[in-house]
């Protein structure tokens, strides 16, 4: 029997109490709360949470697609399921397209909703037994329930697979249940591969509160009972749909921690992760990283004179613009009151370097010059409202830059080298400028881009 001492079902139309009768009998300790139409239910819905919604299939079926919508959207993370006569199985089907997790054939039995409530388990068939000459498909199929530890999978695939833990978890579950059954997951637009003769293919769509994550489908022998592998498909598939939900939230919070509140931009702390990650790759693949730091001139003057409120839109559109003349891989990120950091790196690979001996004429890289110059030519020419008739054409930017490994060995170097260029180069020579490391003493020698 079925212990469910926090499920909670809603019972939408049951009408001669059949439906409430085996529930109860396979779930004794559930709350099963029952009411009359669609139009109570969604009410009911409104007013409380439920852990599961069991609603009739025939009251839907004049507008089976609105009705079905409307309970999913009311349910939220709800299991919905429909229940009704055998001929209403065809629209049953139809309806999982439309939220429906799953549907029941009346009448229904206490063991069918045991199978539903209880944890999901696959039929799975029994290995062939290695000591007998008989050929395996010559022997009669033997089935066994297997339950499967879900809890332990779906978090695993979480941790080890962050972002995209469905697909992990459908991995880590054939894996268990091969060869006799196949799951797989695809995604919108994705085509699944043909199935292999004498199996049959069962399906049921993956949903959140967040949208659809995909359908999930079951592969199983032709003469499998469809029945007890639909329930467990469903299962599954809520399973892997509020893994889903939990993924989503996880990147979410990710974002949170790595991302600079105001601009939108990545924060100091990711910055220096990625800086000292890419580099660590530089070093292995032998492509040059550039980092500039730039910052926007006499910035607390704005602050002074115009509020606290337009020095943040400026940052604001100081960061947006950077990114969009970056390049798409680059990194851009807000490290510190007005100062900002670029990261640039080769993402198709390793290039032919300048020369990195010692002694070497220094270079400046074409690419990151480029984009400087555009956003500097940007940032001069951007109308700021707030700044009033003065603000078109009254920022400017100074910047300093090194690149990896001809400035610097590791990330806090080529930190330190470009702070040094962006302070006692550009500032100290006038400011809205791009000052490099030079190839002899840059502090004395800079180069310098002046507008």
């Amino acid at each position: 029997m079925v212990r469910l001492v926090h499920e909670r079902v809603l019972l939408i139309g049951d009408a001669r109490r059949e439906i409430q009768a085996a529930l109860v009998q396979a779930a004794p300790e559930a709350l099963v709360t029952h009411v009359p139409t669609l139009f109570d239910g969604i009410a009911e819905l409104s007013a409380s949470k439920y852990t599961t919604v069991l609603a009739a299939a025939e009251p839907l079926e004049r507008r089976p697609e609105a009705a079905v919508r409307a309970l999913r959207e009311s349910a939220g993370d709800a299991r919905l399921l429909l229940f009704g006569h055998p001929t209403l199985e065809i629209l049953s089907r139809k309806m999982l397209d439309f939220g429906c997790d799953d549907y029941v054939i009346t009448p229904a039995t206490a063991g069918e909703f045991q199978q539903i409530f209880g944890s999901p388990s696959l039929r799975l068939t029994e290995p062939p037994d290695q000591s007998s000459a008989e050929a395996p498909e010559e022997k009669a199929p033997s089935f066994a329930l297997a339950r499967l530890p879900l809890a332990e999978l779906l978090l695993d695939a979480m941790v080890q697979s962050p972002h995209d833990a469905p697909a992990a978890a459908v991995a880590e579950i054939n894996a268990r249940i091969a060869p006799a059954l196949e799951l797989r997951l695809t995604r919108a637009n994705q085509t699944l591969t043909p199935v292999p003769e004498r199996r049959k293919l069962l399906s049921n769509p993956v949903r959140h509160a967040g949208g659809d994550v995909g359908t999930l489908h079951l592969i199983v022998s032709a003469d499998q009972e469809e029945s007890i592998a639909r329930h467990a498909l469903a299962q599954l598939a809520q399973l892997i749909g509020r893994l889903a939900a939990l993924q989503d939230r996880h990147n979410r919070l990710q974002r949170l921690a790595i991302t600079d509140e105001l601009t939108g931009l990545y924060n100091a702390r990711y910055f220096r992760h990625f800086l000292s990650l890419i580099i660590e790759r530089a070093r292995k693949m032998h492509f040059p990283v550039t980092l500039l730091l730039f910052d926007i001139d006499d910035f607390k003057k704005y602050n002074d004179q115009f509020g606290h409120g337009t020095g943040d839109e400026i940052l604001r559109q100081a960061g947006a613009l950077m990114r969009r003349c970056s390049r798409q891989h680059d990194l851009v990120a807000r490290i510190g009151g007005d100062e900002f950091a670029v990261v640039f790196w080769d993402k198709e690979g390793p290039r032919q370097p300048r020369d990195p001996r010692p002694g070497a004429t220094s270079r400046p890289p074409h690419d990151p010059l480029q984009v400087f110059e555009r956003f500097r030519a940007l940032i001069a020419s951007e109308q700021f409202p707030l700044l009033g008739q003065t603000g078109k054409g009254s920022l400017t930017v100074s910047a300093g830059l090194a690149v990896f490994p001809w400035d610097a060995g590791d990330a806090d170097v080529l930190i330190q080298e470009a702070d040094r260029r962006l302070m006692q180069g550009a500032k100290k020579q006038g400011k809205n400028s791009i000052h490099i490391v030079g190839p002899d003493d840059p502090t004395d020698e800079p180069q310098a881009l002046d507008a």
